[in-house]
């Protein structure tokens, strides 16, 4: 068996290095990949649990309930207290519409997410006691980014 010379001990050596290098690529491409999926997970659980906090507050108040149904009968007018809950109450539907929004904007929710939590939004104000009208979507639109405005023009409204 001959023996190594010094330059093919430096090729050697660099081949190694070389695929030393490019597993640790591998594994940085892989690490990025697992905290891009923690960070569309993370996401995810803020817009369910503040969504299920809503969701609780119509089933532990009754009269949240109340006022939701004197909303889709549309028969009772609301009293001015019901009218101010109400709003508080849309007010935050929106904000976690537009917190799904701006996320998937700097894709920390997945696009999948994203179609399911903006169609569900798109669904319930367009339809039953939630609808938004056109005014009521004026007076309100320009707390939020206007790219979010566009959106929910397009989707709403078009």
């Amino acid at each position: 068996m001959r023996k190594l010379n010094l330059s093919e001990w430096a090729a050697l050596g660099e081949v190694i290095g070389t695929a030393a290098v490019f597993i640790s690529l591998l594994f940085v491409v892989f690490s990025i990949n697992q905290n891009t999926n923690a960070l569309h997970g993370s996401t995810e659980n803020v817009l369910f649990e503040r969504h299920a906090d809503l969701a609780n507050l119509l089933i532990s108040d009754a009269s949240m309930a109340e006022i939701l149904v004197k909303k889709r009968s549309g028969n009772t007018p609301l009293t001015e207290v019901e009218a101010v809950r109400w709003e508080k109450y849309e007010l935050n539907l929106l904000d976690i519409w537009v917190v799904a929004y701006t996320r998937h904007a700097r894709e920390l929710l997945s696009d999948d997410q994203w179609k399911a939590w903006d169609g569900y939004f798109t669904e319930l104000f367009s339809s039953n006691g939630q609808k938004i009208s056109r005014k009521r979507w004026d007076e309100l639109k320009y707390g939020f980014d206007p790219d979010f405005w566009r959106h929910v023009d397009d989707v709403l409204f078009r």
